[in-house]
């Protein structure tokens, strides 16, 4: 499998992460195919939205494999009390129901391998578990202290996904429900195996509960 192939599943799985965030839908955790808040949200106009900019930044990186696609990051202010800013990035160039297509079918094609319902080699098994980890901990807002590394998740199917990729990486991990939310936790060295397939890019965020426009930022849950 090539390079390209690789970055389609990296972008269709944060393409998924960012505009669920913009569309979100409550029943979508409860059996609902995600994908479909995602059609949904689209219209004539494709558009993501991140809480920091190294992950709009990888968004447009790998998003440079899909043909004709284009995208164009941009900055919101939100909030009422307390003001925040996010990173929303426009895709254009290409009809968005062709890129949606296109990704949707990426992204089911290398779950079903890490699922175990294809074959492929090892090498390529962790080059898409660590790609599902690295987007998970630029768009999840992952939490890292004493008690080890703790990412949230709307969708069963992401924690699924999320719990089969750490174990490809020879990683544990655990999965529960908290306030509304399925949260995976991860102790010990596991933490460090996965926050590497972050920092191992160039010019890597950090992981440490700063909030800087150039690291990624953590809740209190």
């Amino acid at each position: 499998m090539s390079g390209d192939d690789a970055d389609l599943f990296e972008a269709s799985l944060m393409l998924l992460a960012g505009t669920t965030r913009l569309h979100y839908d409550a029943n979508a955790g409860r059996g609902r195919d995600a994908w479909a808040v995602v059609g949904a949200g689209a219209g004539s106009r494709l558009q993501v939205e991140y809480e920091t900019e190294p992950a709009a930044a990888r968004f447009t990186d790998v998003m440079r494999a899909v043909p004709e696609a284009t995208c164009r990051t941009g900055r919101r202010v939100a909030g009422i009390r307390r003001r925040y800013e996010t990173f929303v990035v426009d895709v254009g160039g290409a009809e968005p129901s062709l890129v949606i297509g296109r990704l949707h079918g990426e992204w089911t094609r290398n779950v079903g391998l890490l699922l175990g319902e294809g074959a492929a080699d090892e090498a390529t098994l962790r080059n898409r578990a660590a790609a599902v980890w690295r987007s998970a901990l630029l768009t999840a807002a992952p939490k890292v202290s004493g008690a080890g590394l703790r990412v949230r998740a709307r969708h069963w199917s992401t924690v699924r996904l999320l719990v089969r990729a750490a174990q490809v990486l020879g990683v544990t991990c655990q999965a529960r429900t908290a306030q509304g939310f399925q949260v995976v936790h991860v102790e010990g060295r596991g933490v460090i195996t996965l926050l590497s397939t972050v920092r191992a890019l160039p010019g890597p965020p950090s992981i440490d509960g700063r909030t800087a426009r150039g690291s990624t930022r953590t809740r209190r849950w």
